[in-house]
């Protein structure tokens, strides 16, 4: 029996197509409904440490160790040493929290000669704790990114419905096709989630129909609508089911959510 595929990468090496955004609401979505989940923030911006009001070296945080401390260290952490760099958040979501020291951390991976299997090492030892661990990572295909790429199951692809999105597509299609050859056999693409979304607008419409006809299946039938409760849930440190239960954007990551759940379930199937 094939396990379920619960690390997924939340990736596309274009900036501002909502990566963080999806990593938290989604996290939290699946806790909803009932899943153990472990968010890691491998973004040196560390946005998704922030919008979920976690402050390393502050209370009641003082304790909580970074992303950029399990890549730094020389020797492997095991035990209860893992612990603690998993913290509880608000929101119900466990956390691995990054902070500006994450930017600095390429420098010193590339003298590793395991440099793309440090993530992998450190996530197989909590994967059993977790129904789902789901990564966001920089806009750029970086040892971070190979990190959280060789370390998943899956790939997630948000996307903005405008022409440039199939060319972000391709470029993600062909790293999953390099990560598959060199360390991660089993790395798939989960499927492109449609982000930022405005129907009344004729080009959003052309271009969704385009995804759809290039991608087929790979497109989530979900999407996230532009709404205005996602954009002002994050300035308020919260997910947007925390901060508008009721608005179209926690419905949307709802659905999606459900989705992803879905779509997991049937690769595990085949």
């Amino acid at each position: 029996m094939k396990k379920t595929p619960k690390v997924i990468t939340i990736a596309n090496q274009k900036g501002g197509v909502g990566k963080t955004t999806a990593t938290m609401n989604l996290g939290v979505a699946l806790q909803r409904r009932g899943s153990r989940v472990l968010l890691v923030d491998g973004d040196p911006q560390a946005n998704l440490t922030s919008y979920l009001g976690v402050t390393p070296g502050e209370a009641p945080f003082e304790t909580a160790r970074t992303l950029d401390e399990i890549y730094l260290s020389k020797r492997p952490i095991d035990g209860e040493l893992r612990k603690q760099f998993i913290v509880s958040t608000e929101s119900g979501v466990s956390l691995i929290a990054s902070d500006r020291a994450l930017a600095g951390v390429e420098n010193y991976l590339f003298g590793r000669p395991d440099r793309e299997q440090v993530l992998a090492r450190f996530l197989q030892g909590v994967r059993d704790d977790f129904d789902y661990i789901l990564i966001d990572t920089p806009p750029s295909l970086n040892l971070l990114t190979i990190n959280a790429l060789c370390a998943s199951d899956g790939v997630l692809v948000p996307v903005q419905p405008e022409f440039f999105s199939l060319e972000g597509i391709v470029k993600i299609r062909q790293s999953v096709d390099d990560i598959r050859a060199r360390w991660n056999p089993n790395l798939y693409i989960l499927g492109v989630l449609p982000s930022q979304v405005t129907h009344r607008r004729r080009l959003t419409r052309e271009v969704i129909e385009t995804l759809k006809g290039e991608l087929g299946d790979t497109l989530f039938e979900s999407m996230i609508h532009d709404n205005a409760a996602v954009a002002e849930s994050s300035g308020h440190a919260e997910s947007v089911l925390d901060y508008d239960r009721t608005s179209r954007g926690a419905q949307d990551f709802t659905m999606a959510a459900e989705e992803l759940i879905r779509r997991t379930s049937i690769h595990v199937e085949q």
